[in-house]
């Protein structure tokens, strides 16, 4: 079995990757399916081997061109098998490569998402900064019911500060974890 990948459910494309990774497990059970009837395939093939061995040619040769007989189509059988594990395994490796192609794709989506993020908050946190210099500045030249006003506009705009602050934090750990998962789907970044 493979190791639990949780966080594959928060990718935008994670119902494409699930779809796959169906198709996937099916490719797994036919390829199961088949290198099971080749092993039915070589046991048979190795009774028929002994039993031939241990027959005359002169006792009865009519048994024994039949089991010559059953042996090519046996062989044949094999080759048959071997073509198809060889297609079915090809089939698994180009559905994984598409796997982690959408895995790249997801991750890269919400990488762009999470600097944007960064982006937006930090734009308004250098707004929100003026806004409250502004109102602190303001304060410090009022007096009476214009003071109060220019105090709780400084306050408003300082709480604004710490959210903004608090979505960088939160938008810097997100980027952190996509590159942790980058990093353990396909080892770099």
């Amino acid at each position: 079995m493979t190791r639990s990948r949780k966080y594959l459910y928060n990718l935008p494309n994670a119902e494409k990757i699930k779809q796959v990774a169906l198709e996937i497990l099916d490719y797994e059970l036919n390829l199961d399916r088949v290198v099971s009837d080749k092993n039915e395939i070589k046991i048979e093939i190795l009774s028929l081997e002994t039993e031939m061995i241990s027959l005359d040619n002169s006792e009865n040769p009519q048994k024994i061109e039949k089991s010559r007989e059953r042996l090519s189509k046996l062989s044949n059988d094999i080759l048959r098998t071997d073509n198809e594990i060889y297609d079915l395994k090809k089939q698994i490796l180009n559905l994984q490569s598409i796997v982690d192609e959408e895995i790249r794709e997801g991750l890269s989506h919400l990488f762009h998402q999470a600097k944007s993020g960064i982006d937006e908050a930090q734009q308004a946190l250098v707004k929100h900064q003026t806004l409250a210099n502004e109102a602190q500045n303001r304060l410090a030249k009022s007096s009476g019911n214009e003071a109060q006003k220019y105090r709780d506009e400084w306050i408003l705009n300082v709480e604004k500060i710490i959210k903004d602050e608090e979505q960088i934090k939160k938008s810097e750990k997100q980027l952190e974890a996509i590159k942790r998962v980058y990093k353990l789907e396909f080892g770099s970044k």
